[in-house]
């Protein structure tokens, strides 16, 4: 299990270092290759063909030319306002060393914020070529900013500072680990910004449509993993326990978790003419709702946070593909979207409960089959969730047989999903087409040690969750059993 060794290995303290750059595996022989001689055990009818079909529509029409993964080279993009990304970089430049000034008046501490160090880092240059490493080598793994309309110069300014400092992560061999000493005053930055403080004062639940409503809270999302990926002990205890808090507060706020899509809904659809930016904001809802509840699952499995988003705030409607989302044009973005139209809305707690169901049959979740690897996946983080929740509230034992049945039936539909995956949607998973199998492997190993009553030892009861060794010591303690 090497995507999870390295992850929960102790050593591991860097973004980059947790979530490998595709570009690192794009040229490795994948498990994808594997999996397409090994569907899996269970038979499903001849299906197969019919569902790819539905899916992915016929081959030779496929628009590959006009997605855009790799963004053009934002160094040539004639549209771009230099001045007006100048002007960004000295307001953020500003209000960092503002900050800072404010925090040694108050504790009378010695300034640890090097203004004239972090402008000479926080160059023109920088920024520019950092975002192109954010949108190539990060994205991937956390597909919830837009390419297309990502605009340097209109950004919210904590976001344009989190996306600078992800593309800084990427670029070791440019800037070996320099930022790493801005990410607390980034942090705080980002949470006390005025626009993000206005997410969680507001009085009532708002679910606006404008791109700029959610910047303040996928800057925010973006801190907390930045933290977490660091070394500061004390940093990342107090994003998970904390910060996370108002991350979910924010998105419950803006009813992020029951987004819908209509430009994907057949039924709507013909009602309502396509809108490119429309489409969008719509797919980034969806998106940053779907990554806020695969951290919250984070939390509980390798930190044992009880949950605090439940599997039943889950009602969104899927994500779409991501040929579609990173469509160059409006046009092939409609054209994707009329392949991936939908009558029935998948939600993750809709998902769950069908691999959950008693009945022996595969007919309620074989329809989960159309549902992308990357929607799938998350509804494995919710059975995650389920199975932790399970542990604390003492209903393990109880719930041992559904879980282990969910677990092989999610098996069996991941393998014959991605063994109908085209390599590009295939290279475009991110750390979740190695996370995937393994995380299904890691909550078996979870409910073989519940069982076992691994978990009321005194070898477990006493592993520090900070950094995530209890389930370093699982994951070696199975690993030497078989």
């Amino acid at each position: 299990m090497p995507f999870l060794s390295n992850y929960t290995n102790p050593a591991t303290n860097s973004l980059a270092a947790y979530y490998k750059s595709t570009q690192e595996v794009d040229d490795r022989l994948s498990d994808h290759e594997y999996t397409l001689d090994t569907p899996g055990d269970q038979s499903y009818d001849g299906t197969t063909d019919n569902v790819n079909s539905f899916i992915f529509g016929n081959p030779d029409e496929q628009w590959w030319d006009d997605i855009i993964f790799a963004r053009p080279s934002l160094h040539k993009d004639d549209t771009l306002d230099h001045s007006h990304v100048q002007a960004r970089m000295a307001q953020v430049a500003l209000d960092l060393t503002t900050i800072q000034r404010t925090r040694c008046r108050k504790r009378g501490a010695p300034p640890l914020f090097d203004a004239e160090a972090f402008k000479t880092l926080f160059t023109h240059k920088n920024v520019i070529e950092f975002t192109e490493v954010y949108f190539t080598r990060w994205s991937p793994h956390c597909p919830i900013l837009h390419c297309q309309t990502f605009d340097l110069t209109k950004v919210h300014p904590p976001l344009l500072l989190a996306v600078f400092l992800i593309g800084e992560a990427y670029s070791h061999d440019v800037h070996p680990s320099l930022a790493q000493a801005y990410y607390d005053i980034a942090e705080e930055y980002t949470f006390n910004h005025p626009k993000f403080r206005e997410l969680l004062e507001a009085e009532s639940p708002s679910s606006s449509t404008s791109a700029r409503s959610l910047e303040p809270l996928q800057a925010a999302y973006l801190m907390v993993l930045l933290q977490m990926s660091g070394k500061n002990v004390t940093s990342r205890r107090r994003v998970r326990n904390a910060r996370y808090d108002e991350v979910i507060q924010a998105a419950r706020g803006l009813k992020l978790f029951d987004s819908k899509n209509e430009y994907l809904d057949r039924e709507q659809s013909d009602h309502i003419d396509f809108a490119w930016h429309g489409f969008v904001i719509k797919e980034s809802r969806i998106r940053l709702a779907y990554l806020i509840f695969g951290i919250e699952c984070n939390f509980a499995m390798f930190h044992a946070h009880y949950p605090r988003l439940a599997v039943s705030e889950m009602t969104g409607s899927p994500m779409c593909s991501e040929r579609c989302f990173s469509a160059a044009t409006s046009a092939a973005c409609e054209q994707y979207a009329k392949q991936e139209m939908r009558s029935n809305m998948d939600a993750i707690s809709t998902s769950l409960s069908q691999l959950l169901d008693s009945r022996e049959d595969l007919a309620g979740p074989l329809s989960q089959v159309h549902l992308s690897p990357m929607n799938f996946f998350f509804v494995l983080c919710g059975l995650h969730c389920a199975i932790h929740a399970s542990r604390a509230n003492g209903t393990g034992k109880i719930m041992y047989p559904a879980f282990m049945r969910a677990l092989g039936r999610w098996m069996r539909i991941w393998e014959l999903q991605v063994s109908n995956l085209p390599a590009e949607e295939w290279k475009k998973l991110g750390f979740m087409r190695d996370a995937g199998p393994e995380f299904c492997q890691l909550a078996y190993f979870f409910l073989e040690a519940d069982a076992r009553g691994m978990f009321d030892t005194e070898k477990l009861r006493s592993m520090d969750s900070e950094n995530m060794g209890y389930v370093n010591y699982l994951l070696e303690a199975f690993s030497r059993s078989t």
